[in-house]
C-alpha cells in the first residue's frame, strides 16, 4: 500500500498568530472576496468578529454564512449554495470548531463542483474535487479535533446519519492554531476537548497503519493530555496552548492513519480496549515512550482523567 504524509499547505501555530496568517490572504494570495464560515454560538459571541475585522481592513470583502446545525447537514450545505455562487469568494475562511471547519471544507469542495452528490463522495473519496476556484483557510477556536490540519468534513446525510468525508482536497491552504481562541472554553468544555484529543490519538497510535511519520506527533498529543489537562482546566494559558497544539498535532497524523472518523468517539480506553495486555507490542511501546511500565499503567492514567 502506497503511503504518503498529506498536510496543510501552512500550518501557524503560536499565541497571537492569527493576524500574521491571514495577512497572507492580502501580501501573497491577493485575496479580494472571503466567505467566512463559522456557527451561530461563535457568531452570536463574536467569536469571529475580529476575523471579518482583519479581512477588511486588508481591503477583503467579507460575507458570512453560519446557519448550520450542531452537526452538518446536506441540507445546511446546500442552503448555503446560493450566496456562495453569488459572492463568488476566492477564499473560504472557516473559524470554530470540527463543526465549522467540516463545513468550510464541505463548501469548498461543492462550490467546485454544485452538482457534487456528498453521499456518493462519502462513498467513493475520489469524487472529491480539487478546487481551484478558491482557497481554503481554517481557524480553530478549541481543541477537540485538530480539524484544521485533517482531511475530514464530518457531516449529516440526508437520512440524519453521520457521515465523515475524507479527501486531501479538504485540506487547506493555511492552517491556524492560535491558542488565544481558547481562553474563554469553561472547564468542562477543556475536560471535554482533552478526552477527545486523546481518544483519538491513541486509538490512531495503536491502529496497524500507523507510521514513523505519524506515531511522533501523536505521542506527543497523548502526553500533553495526560501532564496538562489538569491545568488546562484550572484556566492556565500555557497548558491551553498545549493542548491546542496537541489537537493540531492528533488532527495532522489521524488524517493519514485512518479513512473514517466516528462522531461522539467512546473515550479511551474502553473496557475492551482495557483487555489490552503488554504482549501487544504498540501498546507496550506506547507506553514506554510516555513512560510508564505497562499498558495497564498507561490505562490507568489515561481512565484518571
Amino acid at each position: 500500500m502506497i503511503q504518503a504524509l498529506n498536510l496543510p499547505k501552512k500550518v501557524y501555530f503560536k499565541p497571537g498568530c492569527m493576524p500574521v496568517a491571514l495577512r497572507e490572504l492580502g501580501d501573497i494570495y491577493r485575496c479580494q472576496r472571503a466567505l467566512l464560515v463559522t456557527d451561530p454560538e461563535l457568531y452570536r459571541a463574536g467569536i469571529a468578529a475580529p476575523v471579518v475585522d482583519l479581512l477588511r481592513k486588508q481591503g477583503i470583502r467579507a460575507a458570512e454564512f453560519f446557519t448550520i446545525g450542531k452537526r452538518v447537514s446536506f441540507a445546511d450545505l446546500r442552503s448555503a449554495l446560493p450566496k456562495l455562487h453569488e459572492f463568488q469568494p476566492d477564499v473560504i475562511v472557516g473559524v470554530g470548531g470540527n463543526n465549522a471547519m467540516s463545513a468550510a471544507k464541505a463548501l469548498l469542495a461543492l462550490y467546485q463542483e454544485p452538482e457534487l452528490d456528498l453521499a456518493a463522495a462519502v462513498a467513493d473519496p475520489e469524487r472529491v474535487p480539487a478546487c481551484t476556484k478558491a482557497k481554503l483557510v481554517l481557524v480553530a477556536t478549541n481543541f477537540s479535533s485538530g480539524a484544521q490540519n485533517s482531511p475530514f468534513a464530518m457531516l449529516e446525510n440526508d437520512s440524519g446519519q453521520n457521515c465523515s468525508l475524507k479527501s486531501i482536497h479538504l485540506l487547506p491552504e493555511i492552517s491556524v492554531t492560535d491558542a488565544d481562541f481558547t481562553a474563554t472554553l469553561t472547564a468542562e468544555q477543556v475536560k471535554t476537548c482533552a478526552l477527545e484529543i486523546l481518544s483519538h490519538a491513541a486509538r490512531a497510535y495503536l491502529d496497524p497503519s500507523c507510521t514513523e511519520f505519524t506515531d511522533g506527533m501523536l505521542t506527543e498529543a497523548i502526553a500533553a493530555v495526560l501532564k496538562y489537562t489538569q491545568y488546562a482546566v484550572k484556566g492556565c494559558p500555557a497548558a491551553r496552548e498545549k493542548l491546542h497544539n496537541a489537537a493540531a498535532l492528533a488532527g495532522a497524523s489521524y488524517g493519514n492513519i485512518v479513512d473514517e472518523v466516528t462522531p461522539r468517539l467512546p473515550y479511551f480506553p474502553t473496557e475492551k480496549e482495557v483487555s489490552i495486555n503488554d504482549n501487544d507490542v504498540r501498546c507496550a511501546e506506547l507506553a514506554e515512550r510516555l513512560g510508564f511500565d505497562s499498558c495497564r499503567a498507561l490505562f490507568a492514567a489515561c481512565q484518571a482523567l
